[in-house]
């Protein structure tokens, strides 16, 4: 397979990162796209859209078309896989340890930030903050991508690692990388309203994710789990995982909805 890969209004990590591993690991050529998209073997055929949304810049015609984040419905376009805000970090702390549930001793984690209006919107509708044992979200609206979060990406990766629980909010689309991050890690997902939980291996409550309608309905939820539940779904989140977001599993399942949606 071969990918064209845009380099015009990406910095270059989640997705555009999860190329340069498939590159590097032998399972697909890559070469550079004249625009923003990432494409299958030539520009207008198959799409890999890779973009939060779909109503903030002009899509070029496709004739089929995987969609990760808002996901339209459509006969030629499909659910598709999501990613880490840097897939190679991420697969480097997996490899490392999966600390196990008496290692994790803070229960419920979210680590993040509101850097738009958007997300504002979808983050600060209850007091999430009162529910969440390690929570950290500043507003820092109008002062650029550039600044500078809390923890480095390995010091949030290593804090998240040592939770059992992860709150999940929207991001600027209806999914964020912290999802898989946390699925990656074996963090049950607290699935709130919202979150897309649209793949194209779904996702199932209670099997790979818990779900609340309201924050105060956090702790009952937490405390209705034992350890033997929790390290199940743990496992569970780890292995859809590594079947559809690790390196070799996002492009294994990539190939194989190219090859449903050519037939």
């Amino acid at each position: 397979m071969k990918v064209l890969k845009g380099d015009k209004g990406h910095c270059g990590d989640t997705f555009r990162e999860l190329i340069d591993i498939w590159e590097e690991r032998g399972y697909c050529t890559v070469e550079k796209s004249t625009d923003s998209f990432c494409w299958v073997e030539k520009k207008r055929t198959i799409l890999l859209y890779d973009f939060p949304r779909i109503d903030d810049r002009n899509i070029p015609p496709f004739q089929y078309g995987l969609f990760a984040n808002t996901v339209p419905t459509h006969p030629h376009i499909s659910s598709w896989i999501f990613w880490a805000r840097s897939p190679r970090k991420l697969d480097n702390k997996i490899q490392q340890h999966i600390p196990s549930y008496t290692e994790r001793k803070t229960e419920s984690i979210f680590l993040g930030k509101v850097e738009n209006h958007i997300q504002q919107q979808g983050r600060v509708t209850q007091d999430w903050n009162n529910h969440i044992e390690d929570f950290c979200m500043p507003i820092r609206i109008g002062e650029g991508t550039n600044t500078n979060y809390k923890y480095t990406q390995e010091e949030y990766l290593t804090k998240i690692s040592l939770s059992k629980y992860g709150l999940c909010l929207p991001g600027y689309g209806p999914k964020c990388n912290r999802e898989i991050e946390y699925l990656g890690l074996g963090v049950i997902p607290i699935v709130t309203p919202g979150v897309d939980l649209t793949y194209y291996e779904p996702l199932e409550e209670n099997i790979h994710y818990l779900r609340v309608e309201r924050a105060e309905d956090i702790k009952d939820k937490i405390n209705s789990i034992s350890e033997k539940q929790w390290t199940i779904m743990s496992n569970n989140g780890r292995q859809w995982y590594n079947r559809n977001c690790s390196p070799e599993g996002s492009f294994k399942v990539t190939e194989k909805i190219i090859t449903h949606l050519s037939r």
